[in-house]
């Protein structure tokens, strides 16, 4: 399993694994614009940022088995850096291998290089929370707390800006 950058060639499988994750997310419920992931993707491969971190998991084969997508960032409240996740994919087929061990450590390295003093990962996705908690804890990561959200009702066409206030 090597973990390296995505190329321009790795977006179709990226988007395609993207849908396949989206499918069984707790986000489902919202609509998964493929154009809209694609050109993100392009930018990110095309103009790479150092506080970004964007790594594809890729099979001896050059299958694309996993995506990481993380950021570095101060906190709010001081200027110590903390590098969080956005997004950890892997290939519902190909759970349970490599991939995720090797994008987190891969993610470790790179927050450490940018002198983050913490690493955060996040689960939002509401699939297989308590085993990915377990994965992660295996990692050496600490359960810190939880993700709380409610769906809103879709605004009606009625309400403007000036109903807000």
């Amino acid at each position: 399993m090597n973990i390296s950058p995505p190329i321009l060639g790795d977006v179709l499988a990226l988007v395609e694994m993207g849908r396949s994750c989206h499918l069984e997310s707790r986000f489902s419920r919202l609509p998964y614009d493929a154009e809209r992931v694609s050109q993100r993707f392009r930018r990110m491969i095309e103009q790479p940022l150092g506080t970004t971190f964007f790594v594809a998991a890729k099979h001896a084969s050059g299958a694309v088995h996993g995506l990481m997508i993380g950021s570095v960032d101060e906190y709010f409240f001081c200027r110590e850096r903390v590098a969080s996740s956005i997004f950890l994919l892997v290939d519902p087929q190909h759970r349970g291998g490599l991939a995720a061990i090797k994008m987190v450590m891969a993610f470790r390295a790179w927050a450490h290089a940018r002198s983050a003093a913490e690493v955060y990962i996040g689960v939002a996705s509401g699939v297989r929370m308590q085993r990915t908690g377990r994965f992660l804890s295996k990692l050496g990561l600490q359960l810190s707390g939880g993700n709380y959200s409610a769906w809103l009702p879709a605004p009606s066409a009625q309400v403007g800006l000036a109903s807000v206030h």
